[in-house]
């Protein structure tokens, strides 16, 4: 698991123990292939099944829907909408920043269901 990747204010060195945030950048070339999807997934899968992980968030721009997507495909679902203020503010910031997540019990339930 990765720490962030313009990503928001999730879990952190902060975070409760057994959650995890995701984090991923990809390339504009790599963009629209599934790359991000398939690598969440295996990075989600090893958290669960070989780390102890109850917890998975990721974060994004509430406008980059690209990353949303993936966060979807992936299994999460949206948490939340917020706003935060940053420093030397971050483009589009102001229309919010969403939070997803997914729990043990959920990733669980999608397994046993495929």
């Amino acid at each position: 698991m990765s720490s962030s990747a313009g990503s928001t204010s999730g879990p952190g060195k902060d975070a409760p123990p057994g959650e995890l945030e995701l984090g991923y950048r990809l390339r504009k070339a790599a963009w629209g292939k599934g790359y991000g999807t398939e690598g969440s997934r295996a990075l989600i899968d090893r958290g669960f099944t070989e780390q102890g992980v109850e917890r998975v968030t990721a974060g994004t721009l509430a406008v980059n829907t690209g990353s949303r997507r993936v966060m979807e495909k992936a299994g999460l679902t949206h948490v939340r909408t917020y706003f935060d203020d940053w420093p030397e503010g971050i483009v589009r910031s102001e229309e919010g920043l969403v939070e997803y997540a997914l729990t043990r019990a959920e990733w669980e339930a999608n397994r046993s269901g495929l």
